[in-house]
């Protein structure tokens, strides 16, 4: 009796690398998808504003948008976002508080966090020390305890950008996409999104209205609790949007960085 020959196992396939070619590009990232966030970014800002339950506060949908755009786009986010909120404010004008140049919130939101999560910590940085002086340079913040409307995330936000063992913790654990530590580090980074556009809004606010400590001040405990909701409705968020488009082989900024 003849015993059979084993065919020898063929390993398995695997899969291609994800190659995605387009004529133009900005910062790394395909005009295309740069032109389909800002796209969703427009349909985002339709939704009416979702309430927080036990709370006088909203949460928009483009907040969330833009809070999580420097992860998925890097630096590209800012273009990206000035598309979508210049074409949502013609749109829907009653979404914006900060007038003509409300983009500018969103577009230095994507930036910030873009800039750092491309690793090119020093413009994050300086743009963070910009938009928290020109808060500064306003005389009606020079009245008592206007110095605290700036915490606490714009001083998480900027602890983040240039510490380096805590940066290179957040950029990495969500590079890996790991499992349990990627939840924190795209909190952060939610952070520090968030935290360039709610103080970019809320110095173009006090320019344009002058408002004093009486507004500021005694409301600044129930905007912590917001901005908090919006955040880790961002990270849960964000985490989602990181673990699809891998899954789903779709283009996003940390394809050039695994290279």
């Amino acid at each position: 009796m003849t015993i059979p020959e084993q065919q020898p196992v063929q390993p398995a396939p695997q899969p291609a690398p994800r190659t995605y070619k387009a004529r133009g590009r900005f910062f790394g990232m395909p005009i295309a998808t740069l032109a389909i966030w800002a796209s969703l970014y427009i349909a985002s800002s339709a939704i009416p504003a979702l309430p927080i339950p036990g709370m006088a506060g909203m949460i928009t949908v483009n907040a969330i948008m833009t809070a999580i755009s420097g992860m998925i786009l890097g630096p590209a986010a800012a273009i990206a976002n000035a598309a979508g909120g210049i074409v949502s404010m013609i749109l829907f004008p009653y979404g914006f508080s900060a007038g003509p140049l409300g983009f500018l919130t969103v577009t230095l939101g994507g930036l910030v966090a873009g800039l750092l999560f491309a690793n090119k910590w020093i413009p994050a940085a300086i743009l963070e020390l910009l938009i928290i002086g020109s808060w500064f340079i306003n005389p009606q913040t020079w009245q008592t305890g206007m110095w605290m409307v700036p915490l606490p995330y714009t001083a998480i936000a900027l602890l983040v950008i240039v510490i380096k063992p805590l940066r290179d913790w957040v950029r990495r654990s969500i590079l890996t996409q790991h499992k349990v530590w990627m939840w924190p580090a795209v909190f952060l980074m939610c952070t520090v999104g968030h935290a360039a556009e709610f103080m970019t809004t809320n110095t173009m606010v006090n320019w344009m209205f002058h408002l004093s400590w009486q507004y500021w001040v005694p409301t600044l405990p129930y905007w912590i609790m917001i901005d908090t909701v919006v955040i880790l409705a961002s990270t849960i968020v964000g985490v989602g949007v990181l673990n699809g488009l891998k899954k789903a082989r779709l283009p996003q900024f940390s394809d050039s960085l695994e290279k």
